[in-house]
């Protein structure tokens, strides 16, 4: 039995941003389609962090995968990546493992790659000034993401402490960059607002944001947290990569639902139908657009096979026998 291990860095050589924006579409494309087989993910928790163990098989293009990845915050401290794991790659014919490949990096890429296709799909073709709260791991992806598909030409980066976004800023290439403190500043005329954080409670007053504003959360994915507030959802086309996932994970939509703001049907679209041209394009006449990310493992598994083809096309990879 042999199968291709896939470094991190192997991987950065393989895909771009736009690659895995293509293949989101494609895996989103299948999910909302009914062609994808997707089990409830496991959680197995245990006191600083915890482990998911996400499969899927994307039937049109006959991916076949798994994601095993853990969040430990508190790896921050000891030099350690607070997002690791692996993606695993079955064979779809033969059932045997065909790949093994870093998870962390690709978690971030292809969470940003949503986050750029929503963007593409919901955002004001002119957009120009993006601000991101957050200036961890994934933020830069997020940004690469979005300035992949809209004209970005200023980008601001609020941070809880400061100094990361100040780090993240100085960063950046090829745009006007900078590390604000004050959130009010900070989405003051903003076109996208990012939120990658694990805030428990909104970042930002969205109350005075103008119509044709483009918000996305990719950040706090659990029941009782949230990164954007009520008066952001309630005048919002909310967009979400799957519906029961969302409803089951997303704070952000389950508090105001819970508190009777909102019902479930606030959902007013999931990518793939977007994709597939079930759903219209851009805010379906409401003032602002809202997609909120909670990953899935059709996102693994469609990145997995992409990285995998272009491995195999390459000869890029250690192959090992077990």
């Amino acid at each position: 039995m042999n199968f291709r291990v896939i470094s991190r860095a192997e991987i950065l050589s393989l895909i771009t941003m736009h690659d895995a924006i293509d293949a989101m579409a494609r895996g989103f494309s299948q999910l909302s389609a009914g062609q994808v087989e997707m089990p409830v993910r496991v959680v197995l928790s245990s006191g600083d962090g915890f482990s998911l163990f996400m499969p899927a098989r994307l039937g049109a293009t006959g991916g076949r995968g798994a994601k095993i990845a853990s969040l430990f915050p508190g790896n921050r401290d000891k030099g350690l990546a607070t997002i690791n794991g692996v993606i695993l790659m079955i064979d779809d014919e033969t059932g045997l493992p065909a790949a093994i490949m870093d998870a962390g990096e690709l978690t971030a890429i292809r969470t940003a790659a949503a986050a750029g296709l929503a963007a593409k799909l919901l955002s004001r073709p002119d957009c120009r000034v993006l601000t991101i709260f957050g200036a961890g791991a994934q933020a830069p992806w997020q940004i690469e993401a979005i300035r992949a598909v809209r004209p970005i030409g200023e980008v601001r980066v609020v941070s809880k402490g400061g100094e990361s976004a100040r780090r993240l800023a100085a960063s950046l290439e090829g745009v006007e960059a900078r590390a604000l403190s004050d959130a009010a500043e900070a989405i003051d005329g903003a076109d996208i607002i990012v939120a990658v954080t694990t805030a428990a409670a909104p970042v930002f007053d969205g109350s005075g944001l103008p119509a044709g504003t483009h918000v996305s959360g990719s950040g706090s994915f659990q029941p009782h947290t949230r990164e954007v507030g009520d008066e952001v959802v309630t005048r919002a086309r909310v967009v979400v990569e799957e519906r029961e996932a969302a409803l089951e994970e997303a704070g952000d939509l389950i508090i105001p639902i819970e508190q009777g703001l909102l019902t479930a049907d606030v959902i007013d679209a999931d990518l793939g139908e977007i994709v597939n041209g079930d759903a219209a394009e851009g805010n379906a006449g409401r003032e602002l657009t809202f997609f909120k990310s909670v990953g899935t493992a059709v996102q693994d598994v469609a990145i997995g096979a992409e990285v995998l083809r272009r491995a195999e096309a390459a000869g890029v990879g250690q192959v090992v026998g077990l």
